[in-house]
């Protein structure tokens, strides 16, 4: 196996459901190495989270693969399992909730350094393997005697992207790392996470409904709706030409100052259709061609879409 052509982390045509419930269907995804970035957006409910989660393999899928460089993630066996889960971290979007107010801070990246490729440093070496952790995120070494409650917001997110650094991984699961601080803060912390991807050869996962933060991170986006990709390619082409009408409105929606706030213009609140294509309810192009069909997922340009009137 050719591990320049093999993807990092990819999924194939995965289907995810709780239990009767499916939440994300014939969804194919693919993680090259760092550094490079792929962002995942979409409103709320349309399946990013879960598909972090079958990332993260805390949800199987009920049909296809999660694959780990070519290997079906469901089986490995535990030593594979193991070195799995210090090739991928999480930084969740509320650092607060994602540390415990009971250990400070250097006890919590010493606990993550002790399940990394560094559990055997004892002592001053351990020591100091934290204090470079918090040097990596711009963070005083004196943060490392403090506990969550007794640093800024910023600070604590700092801390949790040290902790995922602490075991050396090759993936960055971003849920939403930025949307709990305000914008100063956020900018600052979009840099550094700019700045780490290309110092530790990082890929990032950017699981987001901000389309202002991806182009920042990441080179490629997928645009998922009701738990289906319906529009993937270059992040820059994406943004400035959207071919499904669905990318145009989430475009569409961001604040400008050359017109009125999204909540002061007419949008559809329509969820996904049962039959056809699951967006037409929404669709200011939709056609009879619509009601009946289900568009296929196919490539446009540099693009893959499913839509039946791409750039329509």
């Amino acid at each position: 196996m050719n591990d320049t052509l093999t993807p990092l982390l990819a999924l194939e045509k995965v289907a995810l459901a709780y239990g009767s419930n499916r939440v994300v269907d014939d969804v194919s995804l693919a993680l090259a190495p760092g550094p490079s970035g792929l962002a995942l957006v979409g409103e709320s409910g349309s399946g990013k989270t879960s598909i972090a989660r079958a990332l993260l393999g805390l949800l199987r899928p009920v049909s296809g693969e999660v694959l780990y460089r070519g290997s079906d993630l469901g089986k490995l066996d535990r030593k594979g399992r193991r070195r799995y889960r210090t090739t991928i971290q999480p930084v969740f979007q509320d650092g607060t909730e994602a540390l415990d107010p009971r250990m400070k801070v250097g006890s919590a990246l010493s606990e993550a350094i002790g399940v990394s490729p560094d559990a055997a440093l004892r002592g001053e070496a351990r020591r100091a393997r934290i204090l470079s952790l918090l040097a990596d995120v711009g963070l005083d070494e004196r943060i490392a005697d403090r506990f969550p409650h007794q640093i800024s917001g910023g600070q604590r997110q700092r801390v949790c992207i040290a902790r995922a650094l602490a075991v050396r991984p090759k993936v960055l699961l971003l849920d939403e790392p930025t949307s709990a601080l305000d914008v100063t803060v956020q900018a600052r912390v979009l840099m550094l996470l700019r700045q780490l991807r290309d110092e530790h050869d990082l890929t990032y996962l950017l699981i987001t409904h901000n389309l202002s933060i991806v182009e920042q991170l990441c080179e490629t986006t997928a645009v998922m709706f009701a738990g289906r990709v319906v529009e993937m390619g270059p992040t820059r082409d994406i943004l400035r030409r959207p071919a499904h009408p669905y990318t145009a409105a989430l475009i569409d929606a961001l604040p400008r100052m050359d017109r009125p706030p999204a909540a002061d213009r007419p949008r559809a609140e329509a969820g996904a259709a049962a039959t056809g294509c699951p967006f037409r309810l929404r669709c200011p192009l939709a056609m009879e061609r619509c009601t009946k069909e289900t568009p296929a997922f196919l490539s446009h340009g540099a693009r893959s879409v499913a839509c039946h009137f791409p750039d329509a």
